[in-house]
């Protein structure tokens, strides 16, 4: 029979942010790039790259922008909407992963410095985004399922 204790600040909150935690992100460098910019960039320009062009990460956001482009070619030009509606999947994909690094704070400028305002805009602005991809996705919705309406 085991006799082991339930010690709620060991084993409870054994992975939880710790003053060494709190310390080292403090004292960390802070960018001029600005979190707040960089966040309304990856939300309405993410698929283009716009916030990795910002940041100083421009071979990914080249490679960004041309995957994007490829997949409106395909789509609209070539008629190849598999193909077209895959790469601009794949792109948006990378722009939600995108936006939750940058909330997370992970997404630093290319310095690897902290973006000026992310402790005062990071809170606000993951809500915000909850709120406008929710409603990208019932705008999808909506338009997806009355465009196949029959009108005659």
């Amino acid at each position: 029979m085991s006799t082991h204790s339930f010690d709620v600040d060991d084993d409870f909150y054994a992975n939880t942010f710790t003053e060494e935690d709190r310390e080292a992100f403090e004292t960390q460098p802070i960018s001029q790039k600005k979190f707040l910019l960089a966040w309304a960039l990856a939300l309405f320009l993410g698929p283009i790259g716009a916030q990795r062009y910002y940041l100083g990460y421009y071979p990914t956001a080249l490679l960004k922008t041309c995957l994007f482009i490829a997949g409106v070619v395909l789509l609209v030009v070539f008629d190849l909407a598999n193909l077209g509606l895959a790469l601009i999947g794949v792109v948006g994909a990378w722009t939600i992963i995108d936006l939750f690094l940058l909330l997370s704070g992970t997404m630093q400028d290319k310095h690897d410095h902290r973006l000026s305002g992310f402790t005062r805009f990071a809170g606000i602005c993951a809500g915000l985004t909850v709120l406008v991809l929710v409603g990208m996705m019932v705008a999808a919705l909506v338009i997806g399922t009355s465009t196949g309406v029959s009108l005659g």
